[in-house]
């Protein structure tokens, strides 16, 4: 069965062959003491003998995102895939071909190396979730840059029939925009065959949504002492209102502004970088998590700036996609 997992460094978005998706934050932390009450909050699950809370449950545990280097970003990444695949895999289903999808500029690290490959090549999982006990292994292994993925759902669905219409999306610059970082990826088109020209690709830091959660903690820090997880929290589960201290705070103002703020450094710094290919392109599409809303204000700065259809799951049905039509 293959099940394809985009790991960011914010949100894991993953889907299976069948059309089955999760999505949830990329935090974990280990399970060491024992349950006062039995909640279902996701996710709490065994890993090959160790349990940990993963997503949500896990920043109101207090844990904390940690991508500070490789070994984090593979063990951690480990756990997020043994997650995907006891909720995606069918009940009879024991081999997995696992499809990965890592930020850009982790990828190109990476593609030389099949280090990150062979740790999950033949990996054996042992889980068990709410009483129901999976075994699988990773029979195969494949990995993709984050944008690549967006790309070629505009191209093929996920069952790798051509999409009509497609020929016209063969040339495209994708924007896709991370919790840390944003990546820039482009294509164009010889002789009717797509190319990706990574003169043009590149990975920008501190262009990603955590700079609008880190303007609301600094706005709001004479009144209200909440760090960046939980304002995240918020934001993404209160509909724009903060609750501490037995009131409401509105940061909606607030949020529009860093987003505008946000917008305007991303497009300073991709013009400076491709300074005038950027007028070659005749598609360009924004992605990931913060795209909805930077697409109102960059759409001012790109006329031919589109939203990508599916903007969350987009780059992991992509890879799916890919490895379908192959």
């Amino acid at each position: 069965m293959k099940i394809s997992i985009d790991v960011g460094n914010g949100y894991v978005k993953a889907v299976s062959e069948n059309g089955d998706m999760l999505h949830f934050p990329t935090v974990l932390k280990e399970k060491n003491e024992k349950s006062l009450f039995n909640s279902k909050a996701n996710y709490q699950i065994k890993i090959n003998d160790q349990e940990y809370y993963i997503g949500e449950i896990a920043l109101a545990k207090k844990a904390i995102r940690i991508w500070k280097n490789d070994r984090t970003m593979n063990d951690y990444t480990e756990k997020f895939v043994a997650l995907c695949c006891a909720l995606l895999a069918k009940d009879d289903v024991n081999d997995i071909d696992l499809i990965l999808g890592l930020p850009y500029s982790y990828y190109l690290e990476q593609m030389d190396s099949r280090e990150f490959t062979d740790i999950f090549q033949d990996k054996e999982f042992d889980t068990t979730y709410w009483g129901e006990h999976k075994r699988f292994t990773i029979k195969s292994v494949k990995v993709y840059p984050q944008g690549v993925g967006a790309y070629f759902l505009n191209l093929f669905g996920i069952s790798g029939k051509l999409k009509k219409g497609a020929a016209e999306f063969l040339k495209s610059l994708m924007i896709d925009v991370g919790y840390r970082t944003l990546d820039v990826v482009a294509f164009d088109t010889i002789n009717g065959e797509f190319v990706l020209i990574q003169e043009n690709s590149f990975t920008l830091e501190d262009c990603g949504v955590i700079n609008v959660v880190n303007h609301i903690v600094n706005v709001l820090s004479a009144e209200v002492q909440l760090d960046s997880d939980e304002v995240e929290r918020w934001l993404r589960n209160g509909n724009g209102t903060i609750q501490y201290d037995g009131g409401d705070f509105d940061v909606s103002a607030y949020e529009n502004e860093a987003y505008e703020e946000l917008a305007n450094r991303i497009f300073t710094a991709i013009n400076t970088k491709l300074q005038g290919d950027i007028k070659k392109y005749k598609n360009i599409f924004i992605t990931g998590g913060g795209a909805e809303k930077l697409y109102a204000v960059l759409q001012k700065k790109y006329k031919n700036l589109m939203l990508q259809d599916d903007y969350v799951y987009c780059n992991a049905k992509g890879y799916l996609a890919i490895e379908q039509a192959s």
